[in-house]
């Protein structure tokens, strides 16, 4: 019998679930507070917030791509407004997953347990893992299993400000339940952040005719593209093989060889370095005077430049980054990383469109070069490169470094970095295996039995947002759980038959 534990309980968790296999030798246990399935990501309610990706690409399922959509037509019908290409609110894909997770559970029976309360400590103990689970007036319980997989969730937002408990502040935008009345209640708030976090703050403001004022306020002022009506393109081999062939030849990827292979990439497209790089610019300057035009019809910037990007991210992009030396690597996060994000992660039309019109109303105010967000006695103050603005209240949406673990499961990551069974990556996250994510520890080998999914192991992988990039990564992680599961048997050689000559 090969005992599972899987720390967290969100869709990389589902994703694992969905491709262990079924089977008398293999018993799995979920730790997790909250209902199986949603998580952070998709537990919103709010119909304002949807999926930043088209209902075809979403399915937890490899094997069956359309289940998503499939799902939609059965429970949610009415939410398929443009088929499959339908940007549906989070809250239906929290239930696809939490009806997922249910499925799963009737398949696997007594051998699917979950086990909720805090893990707070993982430690190898002979050829089995140990975790403490800590649950408030309980004594700590212990916990062993072959194997287990930190799929911790997403981060929540960073407090660059260190505003966390004060007063007229919200430090995380999820749920809106738990902020909106008392923003309803104002004339003026803020939002810190111009990712789509931020931005649904401002459509859940919106989606309920409030008459204030909100101030999206970032550093860089970027907001993401809009998600332009091109259809994706292919996977090319021949890109993989070319960046095995440079690594191999010189070492890795310096950034003129990364910069080369997406030129090539671009090139098949009939797209020059220019028009790449004028895109690239244009996302990234403040997207003040851009959102005015979104009150029309809004378009993407350049989108042939943003349907190249999103191939590079979905299909490239963990390649090229686990190729490229440290200096490469500094030079893509220096230059290009916000524009690419932006551009790799657009919003739907729909939602720009609200956008657009509430800075054409007045209601909306995009600033960047925040400096600092500080009390007052009203509320707080927003200091950016225009001046000081002054709101009742402040709704936090900054971006988190990459891979920082919640404060759930802070004590955990550290227990496995003291004790050199695991490594911090200076990228954001823990160190990986890339090929099949398995924990990296102290001496730089992959440790038996300890794997991460998600945004854990970020800082090896760049881009693992999409639900693609999950499943991927969880069949890496199923495949290896079902060979300890069922061994493969040796094949013997073939006997040799001598035959003499007649």
């Amino acid at each position: 019998m090969v005992s599972v534990g899987i720390v967290g309980g969100g869709a990389a968790a589902v994703s694992l679930l969905r491709q262990l296999p079924v089977s008398d030798d293999l018993s799995v246990s979920v730790y997790a507070d909250r209902v199986i399935g949603p998580g952070r990501a998709y537990a919103e309610e709010s119909d304002s917030a949807l999926l930043n990706r088209q209902a075809f690409a979403m399915s937890i399922s490899a094997e069956q791509p359309d289940e998503f959509v499939d799902w939609c037509r059965a429970n949610e019908p009415e939410l398929l407004v443009d088929g499959g290409h339908s940007f549906v609110p989070r809250w239906a894909y929290g239930r696809y997953l939490r009806q997922c997770t249910q499925a799963r559970a009737v398949e696997f029976g007594d051998s699917l347990t979950r086990i909720t309360g805090r893990v707070t400590d993982a430690a190898r103990e002979g050829d089995l893992w140990r975790l403490v689970v800590h649950r408030p007036g309980f004594a700590p319980e212990t916990y062993r299993h072959d194997v287990v997989v930190l799929a911790l969730g997403s981060s929540p937002p960073a407090d660059p400000y260190r505003l966390e408990g004060t007063e007229h502040y919200t430090q995380d935008p999820y749920p809106v339940d738990e902020w909106l009345p008392t923003v309803l209640a104002g004339d003026s708030a803020a939002v810190i952040g111009t990712g789509l976090s931020a931005i649904d703050v401002a459509l859940a403001v919106r989606s309920r005719g409030w008459g204030g004022h909100l101030l999206m306020a970032s550093r860089q002022g970027i907001l993401p593209d809009v998600r332009s009506d091109l259809e994706p393109l292919d996977f090319d081999p021949d890109v993989g093989a070319l960046i095995r062939r440079v690594r191999l030849r010189h070492g890795g990827l310096e950034w003129e060889d990364v910069v080369n292979i997406v030129d090539y990439l671009a090139v098949g497209e009939g797209l020059r370095r220019s028009e790449v790089r004028a895109a690239f610019r244009a996302i990234a300057e403040p997207a003040g005077p851009r959102l005015a035009g979104f009150s029309g019809r809004p378009a993407s910037i350049a989108p042939e430049v943003q349907r190249l990007v999103i191939c590079v991210a979905q299909y490239y992009a963990n390649d090229l980054w686990s190729a490229m030396t440290r200096s490469a690597r500094s030079a893509m996060v220096a230059t290009v990383h916000a524009p690419f994000q932006a551009l790799a992660n657009p919003l739907p039309a729909r939602s720009a469109q609200v956008l657009g019109d509430m800075v054409v109303d007045g209601a909306l105010t995009v600033r960047h070069g925040v400096r600092d967000v500080a009390p007052s006695a009203s509320g707080l103050v927003v200091s950016s490169a225009d001046g000081d603005e002054a709101v009742q209240h402040v709704v936090n949406a900054t971006r988190t470094p990459a891979g920082a673990p919640s404060g759930a499961a802070a004590s955990l990551v550290s227990s496995l970095v003291y004790a050199g069974t695991a490594r911090r990556n200076p990228y954001g996250g823990l160190r990986i295996n890339v090929d099949d994510n398995a924990i990296v520890g102290r001496d730089g080998a992959s440790v038996p039995g300890l794997y991460a999914l998600g945004e854990i192991a970020s800082g090896d992988l760049y881009y693992i947002s999409s639900i693609a990039k999950i499943r991927r990564r969880a069949r890496a992680v199923a495949r290896s759980i079902a060979e300890r599961v069922h061994p493969a048997v040796p094949q013997a050689d073939p006997v040799q038959v001598a035959v003499s000559g007649g």
